[in-house]
């Protein structure tokens, strides 16, 4: 079964929100993805607006924290809202075997760092291009239907 969690998400322009969920021991596909306040899906082939299970990085204790701000804090789970500050998020797990939901934490965007693990998974600016590059080439080979 799947099992979608979602709600909206608000900061200003200098701040930055921390989503943070336990992860189910057994999960077959989850994600979460960021849309306008209409519900229709950010851009994400060219901007990092969504993340899956198999793209995501969990910390070292286990638990997924993503940042949506406006700039790139330099961590691998960064959600991009295109400069909304305002929007819709959704999430899903699909065949878990528990169903966490996740929290959203306001923080200064320039102290986003100092909220999140030692561990946290960075990323640099070309690694960044990277994963970018990575999700065009796979929205280019992926199945239409």
């Amino acid at each position: 079964a799947h099992v979608y969690w979602e709600g909206y998400y608000q900061f200003e322009a200098d701040e930055a929100l921390i989503l943070e969920t336990e992860m189910p021991d057994e999960v077959r596909y989850w994600n979460i993805q960021l849309n306008d306040t209409l519900f229709n899906t950010i851009e994400y082939l060219y901007n990092q607006s969504s993340l899956n299970g198999h793209q995501a990085k969990l910390d070292g204790d286990g638990k997924f924290r993503a940042v949506i701000a406006l700039e790139d804090p330099g961590i691998a789970n960064w959600l991009d809202p295109q400069q909304r500050q305002l929007g819709h998020l959704v999430g899903r797990w699909y065949e878990s075997s528990t169903r966490p939901m996740p929290t959203l934490r306001r923080v200064k965007a320039s102290d986003v760092l100092n909220h999140l693990p030692a561990d946290t998974p960075r990323v640099t600016s070309e690694q960044r291009h990277e994963i970018i590059m990575e999700r065009v080439r796979g929205g280019q080979i992926r199945r239409r239907w």
